[in-house]
């Protein structure tokens, strides 16, 4: 009698090998579907800053003319009440090239003539450059609905989602008649 239950442990010890395998896989499958869940949740949060920007860009650029003035009054008046309704953080800048851009501004000789130029010797390329100037090449208006900018070159944040668009500005002076290329650079995060 004392052969055959030798390797019996009793009805609960024969199932605790089974339990492990049971507990493994429930704890893969709960992780599987908290990772899927959080990649989805990182994408619908992407998609709503593209929203964004999308809806801001078309507020800047549905008239295909801008000046100093219009831009100011769009950004107050329209820009900012449809960034805070689509809950995003918005920097928009105008640059104005009078003279033309080249094909491809990182070959040409000209700085100025970059759409992304900016005067900051640690970072040359950048749309996040905030710095009024009426110069060719410059930032030659800035909004947000952030305070407080620093002048200079503003830190990318996380997550930000950057256009540029081509626009008639006036040129070769900011009261000019005559109109010139400009271009709008939208940035919205969240």
């Amino acid at each position: 009698m004392k052969m055959k239950l030798k390797g019996y442990i009793g009805p609960l010890g024969d199932d605790i090998p089974s339990i492990f395998p049971i507990v493994f896989s429930i704890l893969i499958f709960t992780g599987t579907i908290i990772y899927a869940n959080q990649l989805i949740s990182d994408k619908a949060k992407q998609l709503e800053i593209r929203d964004g920007l999308i809806s801001l860009s078309y507020l800047v650029t549905e008239k295909g003319f801008i000046d100093n003035a219009t831009l100011e009054k769009t950004c107050e008046g329209k820009v900012k009440p449809r960034a805070a309704s689509l809950s995003v953080k918005y920097l928009i800048t105008l640059k104005r090239f009078c003279d033309g851009i080249p094909i491809d501004p990182s070959n040409s000789n000209n700085p100025n003539l970059n759409p992304y130029y900016s005067k900051n010797p640690v970072d040359k390329v950048s749309p996040f450059y905030l710095d009024y100037s009426n110069e060719v090449g410059e930032t030659w208006f800035y909004c947000s609905n952030l305070k407080n900018l620093p002048a200079g070159l503003y830190p990318q944040p996380g997550q930000s989602v950057l256009a540029s668009f081509p626009i008639a500005v006036p040129c070769p002076y900011a009261n000019s008649f005559t109109s010139g290329l400009g271009v709008v650079n939208v940035i919205t995060w969240k």
